[in-house]
């Protein structure tokens, strides 16, 4: 961390602190009295030598398949005004609110 940031930092904390009415003598106490928290690990390996395994990634839901209307216009609509009319890929800000948990019915026009 460089010094700039470091005296920024402190500056913020010391206003903070002011505005509670904490003083630097009662943070050293509590400070004291907190029990001592073990430093993060900094590597992937078990006290016995053997590697972490990595979590595998959850796989992606499945999109609806929808069926194809052939009247053609506006199929689905959001709050920002974007449109699809459920012809080809499904677009980005559908997609995104799909895999969100949001039920696609919710965007039906």
């Amino acid at each position: 961390m460089d010094e700039r940031k470091r005296d920024s930092i402190i500056a913020y904390l010391r206003t903070r602190m002011a505005e509670f009415g904490i003083s630097e003598s009662a943070l050293a106490d509590a400070l004291a009295e907190a029990p001592a928290v073990p430093p993060a690990p900094t590597s992937f390996t078990k006290p016995n030598g053997n590697h972490l395994a990595q979590k595998p990634k959850r796989a992606m839901p499945q999109l609806p398949t929808l069926p194809h209307s052939g009247v053609g216009g506006t199929q689905f609509r959001n709050a920002s005004g974007d449109t699809w009319d459920g012809a080809g890929d499904m677009p980005e800000w559908l997609k995104r609110a799909v895999h969100a948990g949001q039920d696609i019915e919710f965007y039906r026009v």
